[in-house]
C-alpha cells in the first residue's frame, strides 16, 4: 500500500488514554487541574417519567462527583398546544386533563418532582432545579448556553428502530442544537 497506516489494539489505546489520564503537569496548559477541567456545569433534561429521570440523574450525579462539578435538572413545560391535546406536547408533559390545567400550577408540580428527584438520587452535588415553558428543544439549547453547560445529558426510550426512524426525539433534535456535548442515557431494559 502507499503510505503506512499505524492500527492500534483496543489494549493499546485503552493504556495510552490510562497514560494521558496519569499526567498531571501538561505543557501549555496553564494551573488548572487536569482532571477537573471538564463537565463542571452538567445540565439533565428531565422528563415526567421519574424512573428514566433517576437513571439519567444518576449518571450525571455521578460524572458530577468525579468531576467536582454541578448539575442543574431542568424541565420543561411545553408552550402553545393549541387545543391539539397531549399528544403533541411530547414525552416531557404531566398525565393532568389539558383544559383543567393551567401553566403555574404545572411549574409548580415540576419544581417539587425536580426537588424529590434531587433528594431520591442522594448526592451531595450543587444543584440547580429550573422550569421553564417554551418551545421544547429551543429552551434546552437556550438554557444550556445560560448555565454555560460542559455536558447535557438526556434520556432516551427504548423504541423500535421503526419508531426512532420515523420519530425524531428531543434527544436528537437537542444533540443537533447544542453547542456543548451531549450524553444520551438509554432507559434501562
Amino acid at each position: 500500500m502507499a503510505g503506512s497506516t499505524t492500527s492500534f489494539n483496543a489494549e493499546e489505546l485503552q493504556s495510552a488514554l490510562v497514560n494521558l489520564e496519569n499526567v498531571k503537569d501538561v505543557e501549555g496548559v496553564e494551573a488548572t487541574n487536569v482532571e477537573t477541567a471538564h463537565f463542571q456545569r452538567i445540565m439533565v433534561v428531565t422528563t415526567v417519567d421519574q424512573y428514566l429521570n433517576c437513571e439519567v440523574a444518576g449518571v450525571a450525579f455521578d460524572i458530577a462527583e468525579s468531576k467536582g462539578g454541578k448539575v442543574s435538572l431542568l424541565n420543561v413545560v411545553p408552550s402553545a398546544f393549541d387545543g391539539v391535546g397531549l399528544a403533541a406536547a411530547g414525552p416531557m408533559v404531566t398525565a393532568v386533563p389539558f383544559v383543567a390545567t393551567d401553566d403555574a400550577q404545572i411549574i409548580e408540580d415540576r419544581q417539587d418532582q425536580l426537588v424529590e428527584l434531587k433528594t431520591a438520587c442522594g448526592s451531595n452535588v450543587e444543584t440547580e432545579i429550573e422550569v421553564r415553558s417554551g418551545q421544547i428543544e429551543e429552551v434546552i439549547v437556550a438554557y444550556a448556553k445560560e448555565f454555560d453547560a460542559d455536558l447535557i445529558v438526556v434520556g432516551s426510550r427504548n423504541r423500535s428502530w421503526l419508531e426512532a426512524f420515523l420519530d425524531t426525539s428531543v434527544a436528537r433534535k437537542v444533540t443537533r442544537s447544542a453547542l456543548c456535548p451531549v450524553l444520551v442515557v438509554p432507559e434501562p431494559a
